[in-house]
């Protein structure tokens, strides 16, 4: 079977093994078959919503079996499937459904109130469809189980679909103090998928971790490609995990772990690696910060037989653009490779619009079958990031600029510099500080705002923000903080706020001098830790 929508990548482990375990939440488990029934009925549901190609359907569940029959049921309707965060605050909710219009919001008993409270906020006529055992009354939804029970278990027809049709949407911080929509087709995703056998090379039947958040893409990676391994589907959703990450590898015996290189730091610092018991973890994908070599060295001495690869790509670029397997003997004295571009991606290095040479510093310059088509409802930012070919104009591919600054070695390996502008990597997540900046300067009193990032072991794992603030506020930060909870992501408020009296540091041509801002934002945590 082709495999050219995302949905493919599940439906033919359920074909051939329908009574494998799919997902395996803490020991309550979800067959192949199990799934894929609930899919298709929440499938035709969905259509009868008026979901279809292109049709946009909001995911606002805890990470278990509701939420992937969700994912896979909008698919399978034709539509494209869009994940809201628990994490988020209303406005942001708010926002979301006013700029997605969806045809439907399927929520569980923890988020029916929040989705219900930023609906009618808006005033938008969007279906509730509650799912779980909350949902077989009703519970205050529009829709619930009942009228997902009364569908048929078969499988929709995609007569109407295309490859070219959006496959999902995740947002992202953005520039301007409004999140970005990246449009992903199934043409992009299954390109990448595709490629995973051969790059991973994971066991059939692998335990995958569930670990990112279902708005941060690598749970792109998790789901479907575990699910084309005929793999399980263990969702890391309980808090004392969190806590404590070497507990869920251990006792949900973790095969594969997408993850952020700072998890790992955790394991080291409190001493867990050699524990036998994670010697299960055979497949370590560590992507979203600098990759420390230290790290490297600590794992592969206590576990020697696991691989590690190095990943790095934007979510513009459908999860990855570059992979690489770095080899159990790594010299930890040399610089992480992010290694080559995956075929079916081209990459560019470019000064303004002139290529370097090997050695030299570039920005990073994508196009490919992977690349996103651009934003969601937003021009103006898909235009600026997504242009013509410096090189060669006239070509009709559109190639995306990342900001990211990387340089060829001699050994044709691409390796990770920096960013040519303020955008950076929060535990994992992409955080733009214009837009904390943004959300600062809407407080009424405050007349200037700046953030800076000090990672506290000076390899940008562990990044932490701090926020240097000058206005009428009479120094108390408590209210600005209030402030930024309400209307940013946890990830994205300030470790520290530090009111100004005077003025920011500044440069000679006026513009705030960023170097000195990230030295003062240094002693601030160094104070606080003091």
């Amino acid at each position: 079977m082709t495999q050219v929508y995302q949905q493919d990548f599940f439906e033919r482990s359920a074909e051939a093994r329908p009574d494998a375990v799919a997902v395996d939440d803490h020991g309550a488990t979800l067959s192949y078959g199990a799934l894929e029934a609930r899919a298709n009925r929440l499938g035709h549901l969905l259509r009868d919503l008026g979901s279809g190609p292109n049709q946009r359907v909001c995911v606002f569940t805890g990470k278990n079996a509701n939420m992937y029959a969700a994912v896979l049921g909008t698919l399978k309707s034709g539509g494209c499937w869009v994940p809201l965060s628990e994490a988020y605050p209303q406005d942001r909710l708010k926002f979301l459904l006013e700029v997605l219009a969806p045809k439907a919001l399927v929520v569980e008993a923890g988020t029916l109130e929040a989705a219900k409270a930023a609906r009618d906020a808006l005033g938008a006529d969007i279906p509730l469809l509650l799912l779980g055992e909350d949902g077989q009354g009703g519970a205050g939804a529009d829709l619930g189980e009942a009228e997902v029970a009364r569908q048929s278990d078969s499988r929709p027809a995609r007569a109407d679909c295309s490859p070219d049709d959006l496959a999902y949407i995740i947002f992202t911080s953005g520039s301007t103090g409004t999140p970005k929509g990246v449009m992903v087709l199934h043409r992009n995703t299954a390109q990448f998928l595709a490629l995973c056998p051969d790059l991973f090379d994971i066991e059939p039947g692998a335990r995958f971790a569930h670990f990112s958040d279902l708005t941060f893409d690598p749970s792109v990676f998790d789901l479907f490609h575990c699910w084309a391994r005929g793999g399980a589907l263990v969702p890391f959703n309980r808090r004392q995990y969190r806590i404590n990450p070497g507990l869920f590898i251990r006792e949900q015996q973790v095969n594969v772990l997408f993850t952020v290189p700072s998890v790992i730091a955790s394991l080291a610092d409190s001493g867990q690696l050699g524990d036998p018991a994670l010697a299960g973890l055979r497949h370590l994908l560590l992507t979203g910060e600098a990759l420390p070599p230290r790290l490297l060295r600590l794992w592969y001495d206590a576990y020697p037989e696991s691989r590690i690869y190095n990943m790095y790509g934007t979510t513009e670029t459908a999860i990855i653009s570059h992979c690489h397997r770095i080899p159990s003997d790594y010299d930890p004295a040399t610089p992480v490779p992010l290694g080559r571009p995956l075929p079916g991606t081209r990459i560019m290095l470019l000064d303004g619009e002139r290529p370097v040479a090997t050695g030299e510093i570039g920005e990073s310059v994508v196009y490919g079958s992977q690349l996103s088509p651009g934003y969601w409802a937003n021009a103006f930012q898909t235009d600026a990031a997504f242009v013509a070919n410096p090189l060669e104009p006239s070509l009709p591919q559109k190639v995306y600029r990342t900001g990211d600054l990387l340089r060829e070695g001699d050994d044709g390996l691409h390796y990770y510099v920096g960013r040519a502008d303020s955008q950076l990597k929060v535990r994992g997540h992409r955080v733009e500080l214009g837009e904390i900046e943004n959300a600062l300067m809407q407080l009424d009193g405050v007349r200037d705002a700046a953030v800076a990032a000090v990672s506290l072991s000076g390899g940008g794992y562990d990044n932490r923000l701090v926020a240097f603030v000058r206005g009428d506020f009479g120094g108390e930060t408590d209210a600005l903080n209030r402030h930024l909870s309400d209307r940013l992501p946890s990830y994205m408020v300030p470790s520290r706020i530090v009111p100004v009296l005077e003025d920011m540091p500044r440069s000679p041509n006026g513009k705030i001098d960023r170097q000195a801002l990230q030295r003062l934002a240094a002693d601030a945590l160094a104070g606080q830790r003091a």
